[in-house]
């Protein structure tokens, strides 16, 4: 920056005084130097102006008190031979500190904007991500009559509560887990509490080949067994629907008499009464 001859010879002039005015109130002497050559290099930029349309003896003096932590005393002029001028104390090198103070700081704030910057963008980012996450899974307290999870109508029932969440391609149970893929492709895992997380690989094994039905297992006439699982306590269970005929594939048949129920036989091949299943949809799965 161009040197002001205005600005230097009132510096030269006043430097003394002011530093003095500040000693004489408390203000330690290198902290007194400091606040008047910082208060001094702040208005260099604007000095021509200051002197122009300003009273600068009140309103530097003024500036350079509030820096130097003293109480306000407005209106009140810069102190005036209070200390001679000493040659071994000039303002050049308090103002060469001063300038190299102010220059950091400018750094520190230029980075500090950029910081802000950056956070406000991984801010933004964060929620967008947020925002876009699909909402949580409904969960609803229900004991589960049958000893194995099973899915109908968009609804995963594990043994003590159901987990909404439509789009269950296939699902296996792993102890008190249900681990399903999805027609989208992801693969999630549903904790025992209905909370549900992500998986990356999908270890469901769909190939693997079904329990075999008890040769003690009754059916009625018109009932198909359409899946069978095996249960944690080595029995199976197996999942009859009326509504289907072996002779169709396997394929449903909209009855309103077709009856879905599961039969759970023990580890010995004894099997219980059928239990039927009412749901809103004709297709269900157990797991």
């Amino acid at each position: 920056m161009t040197a002001d001859p205005d600005f230097e010879h009132y510096v030269d002039a006043r430097w003394a005084d002011m530093v003095g005015g500040l000693e004489d109130e408390g203000v330690l002497p290198d902290a007194a130097r400091l606040a008047v050559a910082q208060t001094l290099v702040a208005s260099r930029g604007s000095w021509r102006r200051r002197i122009e349309s300003e009273q600068v003896d009140r309103t530097l003096w003024a500036e350079i008190r509030e820096r130097a932590g003293l109480p306000p005393r407005p209106g009140e002029v810069a102190p005036h031979a209070v200390r001679a001028i000493n040659a071994a104390d000039l303002p050049g090198p308090w103002l060469g500190e001063a300038e190299t103070l102010r220059r950091v700081r400018r750094r520190r704030g230029v980075r500090l904007g950029l910081l802000v910057a950056v956070l406000a963008v991984i801010a933004g980012a964060g929620w967008a991500w947020w925002a876009s996450l699909p909402p949580a899974p409904e969960v609803r307290e229900e004991t589960n009559a049958i000893p194995v999870p099973w899915y109908a109508a968009g609804e995963l029932h594990l043994s003590e509560v159901v987990v909404e969440l439509p789009g269950i391609d296939a699902f296996v149970a792993e102890d008190e887990e249900v681990v399903a893929l999805l027609t989208s492709g992801e693969v999630k895992v549903i904790h025992a509490d209905g909370e549900v997380d992500d998986l990356q690989t999908a270890p469901i094994q769909l190939s693997a080949a079904p329990p075999a039905v008890p040769d003690s297992l009754l059916i009625g006439r018109l009932d198909v067994v359409v899946q069978s699982v095996s249960t944690a306590d080595g029995g199976t269970a197996h999942l009859l629907d009326s509504s289907r005929r072996a002779d169709d594939g396997g394929a449903i048949r909209l009855s309103e008499t077709g009856r879905r129920a599961v039969v759970v036989c023990d580890a010995e091949g004894v099997c219980a009464q059928p239990q039927t299943v009412v749901t809103g949809s004709q297709g269900i799965r157990l797991g």
